[in-house]
């Protein structure tokens, strides 16, 4: 697990945990808010339809290798949206994040009867 951590203006520690490359980890919008605000970059973000035709994103920050799954504030459960719009409009509008994003789906063609 990697540290950064800065004294901000109010003299308190404020401190960004980015987990490591192990591709199951999670990071918090929060974290990669303070990541991207400490002049961090995303280099990559791609959206994953699962079974159940929800979205969740996975973030490559610039600079740290692995790709990261978007999580809910204070968990480690994945951020899901049911809708692919808005999982770009929150990469946009969130993250600041204008660069391609990559869709792929898990789900899988019906069998025929």
């Amino acid at each position: 697990m990697n540290a950064e951590q800065d004294v901000g203006d109010d003299g308190r520690s404020e401190e960004v945990w980015v987990i490591g490359a192990n591709p199951e980890l999670a990071i918090r919008a929060r974290n990669v808010s303070m990541y991207l605000e400490r002049g961090g970059a995303l280099k990559e973000v791609r959206l994953t339809e699962n079974d159940s035709k929800e979205w969740s994103v996975w973030l490559r920050l610039v600079g740290r290798p692995g790709e990261y799954r978007l999580s809910k504030f204070k968990s480690d459960e994945p951020k899901i949206y049911r809708d692919v719009g808005l999982a770009v409009a929150a990469c946009r509008d969130d993250f600041g994040y204008f660069g391609p994003i990559i869709l792929s789906t898990d789900r899988q063609p019906a069998d025929p009867a």
